[in-house]
């Protein structure tokens, strides 16, 4: 028994308390999440579900540390991320955390490979490491062809892979995942969904993801369920 408790706690990424977050209105205080407790493990793939509006955005937004809880707080491996300072936040989430939306928000006017390029090229590695690693992540989600091609010049799906890579090329431990399939057909969104749960068990990343898919969040090795701002 005090082996099992052991290896739990090691494995132990991210731990979420008390976490509550209101939002003013000149009309009245909505309350959008009430009293979370969660927590996350490394190499894990969990899927986040419920109704619109309850919440389920603004927790994945606080997780990645884009938004700031109105209480409690979320632990990365033991350590208060909103006890850092904004710059020394900015510098965690770049390292820690990658993201996937629903729309992809690719730069129009790069390709594909400039597009993974620039999380590197900000993070003051040299054109040509970034270069490389750029190309091998399109490689590895299976866009070995479209290294060259523009946003526009891609299906759905495709500017959905360039956008996987983009997170996945500064190595983060976790990604956080809002409606990564929203806005694709049946076939695309099944596919994209293979290709992170393929990442999870080779690259070892631990993937959080929103979604309304019920027959995706199947597949993955958890489910949970929100409602009124509550985990249910």
């Amino acid at each position: 028994m005090r082996r099992s408790i052991q290896k739990i706690t090691m494995d132990l990424l991210i731990s979420i308390k008390n976490l509550n977050k209101s939002f003013l209105t000149p009309g009245r205080d909505i309350h959008v999440l009430k009293d979370i407790n969660l927590d996350f493990y490394r190499r894990e793939i969990a899927a986040i579900m419920g109704p619109s509006g309850v919440g389920k955005s603004t927790l994945l937004y606080i997780m990645g540390a884009l938004d700031r809880p109105t209480s409690g707080t979320v632990f990365y491996e033991g350590n208060d991320i909103f006890g850092l300072k904004n710059d020394a936040l900015a510098v965690f989430r770049n390292k820690t955390i990658g993201f996937v939306f629903q729309f992809h928000h690719l730069l129009p006017e790069f390709s594909a490979l400039e597009n993974v390029m620039m999380p590197l090229l900000i993070a003051d590695i040299n054109q040509e490491e970034a270069y490389k690693k750029a190309k091998g992540i399109l490689v590895e989600v299976g866009l070995t062809d479209r290294l060259l091609h523009k946003p526009g010049e891609l299906s759905g799906g495709e500017q959905q892979r360039v956008a996987v890579a983009r997170a996945l090329v500064l190595g983060p431990r976790v990604v956080l995942a809002d409606e990564p399939t929203g806005n694709l057909d049946t076939q695309s969104g099944e596919e994209l969904f293979k290709l992170l749960i393929e990442l999870n068990n080779k690259r070892g990343i631990t993937f959080i993801i929103v979604t309304h898919n019920e027959g995706l969040a199947s597949k993955c090795g958890r489910t949970i369920r929100m409602l009124d701002g509550k985990v249910s």
